[in-house]
């Protein structure tokens, strides 16, 4: 059973490379392949409980919602056990749609700061910080499916 392998087949898509990303974008910061962003949307559909029961270390997970409605490059933002919290915001996400979808696959991060309060009319807030993929892992070529373990690095 273990040597099975369960490939995603899907129609090839044009060989992508890292996109050239700016330094900064409105709450986010770019550290090479670390991304530091505040966590948008957060106050939307019940998502407030979500955040009140996150905790700094938290892993998240990160993946494409083409059908979004509202922004076809939206890239939303889970807990491990599937609630969402948010999305990125919508700038660096048309940044990183096309890696994204060239990785084809959820990409893993941590919760590094609850920010707010739920006193006089304040909200619940959270920063997190990923990783993006190597370049080897793009394009849906990969012969396995690697995360990069994030108990070796700090965020």
């Amino acid at each position: 059973m273990a040597n099975q392998v369960i490939e995603k087949i899907e129609r090839p898509i044009k060989e992508q490379t890292f996109p050239k990303l700016q330094s900064t974008y409105p709450g986010a910061t770019v550290h090479g392949r670390v991304i530091t962003t505040r966590v948008v949307g957060v106050t939307f559909e019940g998502r407030q409980e979500v955040v009140a029961r996150l905790r700094r270390g938290d892993r998240v997970w990160l993946d494409r919602e083409p059908t979004n409605p509202y922004d076809r490059n939206a890239i939303m933002v889970c807990r491990e056990n599937g609630e969402q919290i948010g999305y990125l915001n919508r700038h660096l996400a048309a940044s990183l749609n096309p890696l994204f979808k060239a990785y084809g696959y959820p990409v893993k991060g941590r919760v590094t700061l609850l920010t707010g309060g739920s006193y006089d009319g304040y909200s619940l807030g959270c920063m997190i910080s990923f990783k993006l993929p190597k370049q080897h892992q793009l394009n849906n070529n990969h012969n396995s499916l690697q995360f990069e373990d994030w108990d070796d690095w700090d965020i």
